[in-house]
């Protein structure tokens, strides 16, 4: 096979994608780590330590100069500060193992996406020659497939922060947007409750099927089908990638128990800002001392909450939440480079075309992209992905 010295394609997928989170960072550098304000709990937090301090001057203002003492014993509050490590410990503890799980499930989807595609390539090239049109087209399809499922999966966890359905997916085209649709006459005429949230989670599933149907016609498709200890290989592939996204699901459905988190939260407040009563009865420390310890008792009581809270949503829009979108892409840069390994830079960037979520644009040969494959994506299919269901 043939390929220019300087292929296109490759300059545009080497484009630098850089995910928004989460924060990277090098332990090593100390006084970065201590003063770095992306991704810190400082911004939220550094009101509520200057209003303590300001609670701790105020109360020792009333003390000395208009003889009111507020001060309250400090055994209730040594008390009050062992359930409140407790409850914190246990809120960072779970909030941890669920962003660790979380990443673990996402981290699977992404692996079987390339795998899917990897082995239907090697399987079909090896199983004869399979090099004609038909099989082409069977690997460009099972590809763009397995790429919907992915940008599918990633639009409902993203879901709560970009509000996009998944059947609204600018990737998607042809057959594969008209399935994933939702039909809402027959979901009304079965009783079948629907919102565009629930309808968005019925998405993966359906494009799942779409593909396990692409694997399977591979008998009457390919000149030399594959053998089928293969398409078994083919079609655990995607049963591994569901099981990533139904453990999406758990874990979105399933969230920290309200309780715990209430009582975490009250606790630490009520905690935090009762600091200055118990500093104003120590008669062994000047007020600047005070100031300083409540400051820093502040910072990692309300931070160690903060922060519990921000990762509570893995996959949301915060510093530190992981970019779903930005690390698909390259699942789909990798997809694109295996395509043009194994059937040329002509099916790649028919690929790369229908996946760079701009279908509306005109497919130039300016742009590198060559239209043969893909030449009859009409206007009506443009008009289709850009209206909106009903």
């Amino acid at each position: 096979m043939s390929r220019s010295p300087e292929p296109r394609l490759l300059e545009q997928s080497s484009e630098m994608r850089v995910p928004s989170g989460p924060v990277f960072y090098d332990s090593t550098d100390k006084l970065r780590i201590l003063f770095q304000c992306h991704g810190s709990v400082w911004p939220k937090i550094a009101f509520s330590g200057f209003v303590n301090v300001c609670i701790v001057v105020s109360l020792k203002v009333l003390e000395t100069q208009f003889n009111v003492n507020l001060s309250c014993s400090p055994l209730g509050h040594t008390f009050a500060g062992l359930v409140v490590s407790f409850l914190l410990v246990s809120r960072i503890s779970s909030t941890l193992a669920r962003y660790g799980e979380c990443r673990g499930y996402i981290g699977i989807m992404y692996q079987e996406t390339r795998e899917i595609v990897q082995k239907a390539l090697v399987f079909s090239r090896t199983a004869g020659n399979n090099t004609n049109q038909a099989a082409k087209e069977w690997r460009s399809e099972l590809a763009y497939r397995a790429l919907l499922l992915l940008r599918t999966t990633v639009a409902n966890i993203e879901y709560s922060s970009a509000k996009t359905a998944a059947y609204e997916v600018p990737e998607l085209s042809g057959v594969e947007l008209q399935c994933v649709q939702p039909d809402r006459n027959f979901l009304r005429r079965a009783n079948i409750p629907f919102s565009e949230e629930t309808d968005s989670v019925r998405v993966p599933k359906r494009m799942a099927q779409l593909l396990r149907e692409t694997i399977c016609s591979h008998g009457s498709r390919l000149p030399h089908p594959i053998h089928v200890q293969h398409e078994m290989n083919l079609l655990a592939s995607v049963d591994k990638f569901q099981g990533g996204y139904y453990g999406m699901r758990k874990i979105m459905t399933t969230p920290v128990p309200f309780p715990l988190v209430q009582m975490a939260h009250t606790l630490v407040m009520f905690y935090v800002f009762s600091l200055p009563l118990v500093f104003l009865g120590d008669t062994h420390s000047n007020i600047w001392e005070d100031c300083i310890t409540v400051f820093l008792l502040t910072y990692g009581f309300l931070g160690l909450d903060a922060t519990s809270i921000e990762l509570d949503d893995p996959f949301g829009d915060d510093s530190n939440d992981f970019d779903v979108a930005a690390y698909a892409q390259f699942a789909v840069d990798d997809v694109i480079i295996m395509i043009y390994d194994a059937d040329g830079e002509e099916w790649a960037d028919a690929l790369r075309y229908k996946m760079n979520a701009r279908p509306s644009s005109p497919i130039t040969e300016q742009d590198g992209l060559l239209s043969k494959q893909y030449q009859n994506y009409t206007e009506a299919d443009i008009t289709i992905n850009q209206g909106s269901v009903v």
